[in-house]
């Protein structure tokens, strides 16, 4: 065979792929085309008997009847949807149990054991809206998944789940967790509070790692559940200096005056990010017993320390900011730049960088 003959024999099957390829391209787009224009129209028909049932006009049988016309995965998307941005939270258990015996929950659901993490994620957000105590023995596995997203949507899951066990699990897991879940379980658990405040506070009264209790204590500071606060008080004396940093953190969450008094003498601590850590939240405490120390802070060696000192003072009010003027003619050079750079912020800028 002759190399003429060759170069076109592959030339023709070249071309003969490019044409098929062609083919496929178009068939896959009109079928994309065709399912958009079918979901856009179930979701328009979900519409009218959704906003029926949630002002008391319709029920909640036809807006689960309007969703089974969808896909299984398109219904459990726009399901989601729903339950997590249109249907409020007094809702949600009535809305899950209208959704269960559904065929597309059902799909989802019998997914959580699959070797696909997808399909497990499939099954974590169903039970993230039609959940409930029954479903504890599913959801466990889950939140310990392997894949990062899984255990997010289990996270979201567990308020409706709402198994005691579940969320003492998930509060003793919370410091070995990606960042993600870590925000997305925080956020659950201000709604499942009642559950998490036994295991949280354990958690910080126990012997674990400071990287351990140093998360336990951003979780409690988010939380900010009055009963922690003399466990996080407790804290401030930790031989661990991020620990200690940490609860000072946590504290500007918890006015009180133990609260005070405990980051008053964290304002002596060796290492300085716990001192600025001390004077951030006194500032955010808007404690005025601090001030004496706050304007000593501005002679600290620690850059951070002297920002933290002069917006804790701006915070205090008028005395603070008079405070800040008479150091703006200190001998200490430092205390006297610290105060011309921070005395002229407006209190917008000034909350919005004592906060931060």
């Amino acid at each position: 065979m002759s190399l003429l003959v060759v170069l076109g024999v592959i030339a023709a099957v070249q071309a003969l792929f490019v044409v098929l390829l062609m083919i496929f391209i178009f068939l896959r787009r009109e079928r994309l085309l065709r399912s958009g224009e079918r979901l856009r129209g179930a979701r328009l028909k979900v519409n009218d008997p959704l906003r029926e049932w949630l002002i008391g006009t319709g029920t909640v049988r036809r807006v689960a009847d309007a969703l089974r016309d969808m896909p299984f995965d398109a219904a459990l998307a726009f399901g989601a949807e729903l339950h997590d941005m249109r249907v409020a939270r007094s809702l949600h258990a009535s809305f899950g149990a209208a959704l269960r015996p559904d065929p597309w929950v059902e799909w989802a659901l019998s997914g959580s054991s699959s070797w696909r993490w997808w399909r497990r994620l499939d099954a974590a957000r169903a039970l993230g809206i039609v959940g409930t105590l029954a479903d504890a023995d599913r959801l466990r596995p889950l939140l310990a998944d392997s894949h990062a997203a899984v255990r997010l949507a289990a996270a979201q899951a567990l308020v409706a789940v709402d198994d005691p066990d579940l969320v003492a699990l998930a509060v003793s897991q919370y410091p070995k967790e990606a960042l993600a879940v870590r925000l997305f379980l925080t956020s659950t658990l201000k709604v499942a509070w009642r559950l998490a405040e036994g295991p949280l506070s354990a958690s910080l009264e126990s012997h674990e790692s400071p990287d351990d209790l140093a998360a336990w204590l951003s979780l409690a500071e988010s939380l900010a559940l009055p009963s922690l606060r003399c466990t996080i008080t407790d804290l401030v004396t930790h031989p661990s200096p991020e620990v200690r940093a940490r609860a000072a953190r946590a504290l500007r969450r918890y006015p009180h005056a133990d609260s005070v008094k405990a980051l008053m003498r964290l304002l002596d601590d060796p290492q300085d990010f716990v001192r600025a850590a001390a004077a951030q939240a006194l500032g955010v405490l808007r404690a005025e017993a601090a001030q004496p120390l706050l304007e000593r802070g501005l002679t600290d060696r620690a850059w951070w320390v002297r920002f933290r000192s002069a917006l804790a003072l701006a915070l205090l009010g008028e005395s603070g900011r008079a405070a800040l003027r008479r150091s703006r003619q200190s001998p200490d050079r430092f205390a006297r730049e610290m105060a011309e750079m921070t005395s002229g912020l407006s209190d917008g800028a000034v909350l919005e960088l004592a906060d931060a």
